[in-house]
């Protein structure tokens, strides 16, 4: 028997993920925790955004507020990879507990998926 997948599960499991490793990145000193939450942070909102998005998409009454947020989306992304990497300003996180937690999404789908095909 297999259940059905839950966004809403998936991202309870990606915050889930990225909390845990923050707290073990604090406890163990490296990589570092801003890098973590930020990557956690970065990949969770673009996901939350695309969900709202999509959502907004299949309902005609919707479709330019769902234009709306992916543009917004993008523009906020463009803002935050100028002000990262091209404003001069000293805020460049940590790359590998950047890394890591844009890697809590993928596992966090892949447990997710196990769940549902009940492995």
């Amino acid at each position: 028997m297999t259940a059905r997948v839950s966004l809403s599960r998936l991202q309870a499991r990606h915050w889930g993920l990225v909390v845990v490793l923050a707290v073990v990145a604090a406890l163990a000193g490296t990589p570092g925790v801003g890098g973590v939450l930020i990557g956690g942070s970065a990949i969770g909102v673009t996901v939350l955004l695309y969900a709202a998005a999509f959502g907004m998409l299949t309902d005609p009454k919707r479709r330019r507020l769902a234009i709306g947020v992916l543009f917004v989306k993008l523009a906020a992304l463009l803002g935050l990879g100028w002000v990262v990497l091209g404003s001069g300003i000293e805020i460049t996180p940590d790359p590998l507990g950047f890394a890591a937690g844009l890697t809590c999404f993928p596992a966090a789908a892949v447990w997710e998926a196990m769940r549902a095909r009940g492995s």
